[in-house]
């Protein structure tokens, strides 16, 4: 599969989970953008780019913060876009804009933005370094850049659980994107090639106890699990959801109803040398 062919794959898969994106049982996302404005501590009047915006969460916070300020959230999903831009309507939030746009090529003037964020979006770019270095260009020197990624314990003991028996279906299952970005010393690599400094790492603790199988489901179905249930049929897709849920009620009878969705946010500074 060449760098297009994923992509496409990439924009098709969150077409598809657009309208569940926000379900309530996916907290981790707007509580990351809470946290992540919260470690930024934003001027009211700052230019702000979200990249891989999704449905806005991260960009939509950051509105709210920024009073006399402005914030543009781009993404390669129309489906995703078309979530963000109602629900901007809908909280009145003028000062946010969405862009349908490729992260391969920012279409913004160099050292435009105070403040640019990806949220568990630079795991899903193929040369995440370049990819760093392109969002480094468009933020004025002093500016911040903050990346999310999930932890390596993310979503155990349930993601695990879920590979193996989607294996046993006969299929084959990619390594999980986040994986890519979920230790400090890859983030700071990435972050220092592209000549960004005074690199601040927070853990977020997050998580939650399921209170159901179907709360776990609502999970895998809405977010990057569903491309994989996609290349099943639906018979095998039903004859999986049960034999899963199975597991998932036992994981609970155990004790081990805690589903970790742990975050690792890394804020850092552009150098008035930064890579171009």
């Amino acid at each position: 599969m060449d760098a297009q062919q994923r992509k496409q794959m990439i924009q098709t898969a969150f077409d598809t989970v657009a309208e569940g994106y926000d379900h309530p049982s996916l907290p981790f996302f707007r509580q990351t953008a809470q946290r992540m404005c919260k470690h930024l501590s934003p001027e009211p009047n700052a230019r702000w780019l979200d990249v891989a915006t999704g449905t806005g969460v991260m960009a939509l916070e950051a509105a709210r913060h920024l009073s006399a300020g402005s914030v543009v959230g781009v993404d390669l999903s129309d489906g995703m876009l078309r979530q963000a831009r109602a629900k901007a309507q809908a909280q009145r939030l003028h000062n946010a804009t969405f862009r349908q746009m490729d992260a391969d090529d920012l279409d913004f003037p160099a050292d435009h933005f105070d403040i640019v964020t990806c949220s568990f979006g630079l795991f899903f770019m193929e040369d995440m370094e370049g990819a760093m270095r392109r969002l480094a260009r468009t933020v004025k020197p002093g500016g911040n850049i903050a990346i999310s990624s999930f932890t390596e314990t993310a979503f155990s003991p349930f993601a695990p659980a879920f590979l193996s028996l989607y294996e046993a279906f006969g299929k084959q299952a990619p390594p999980l994107s986040w994986k890519r970005l979920a230790n400090v010393a890859v983030i700071e690599k990435i972050y220092r090639a592209a000549g960004i400094t005074d690199l601040v790492f927070h853990h977020e603790p997050l998580g939650y106890a399921l209170q159901s199988d179907q709360q776990w489901w609502n999970v895998v179905w809405n977010a990057g699990f569903r491309g994989l249930l996609n290349q099943l049929s639906e018979s095998e897709r039903e004859a999986f959801k049960a034999q899963h849920l199975h597991t998932v009620r036992a994981l609970c009878r155990q004790g081990e109803s805690w589903l970790d969705t742990g975050v690792i946010i890394a804020v850092g500074r552009k150098g008035s040398a930064s890579t171009r």
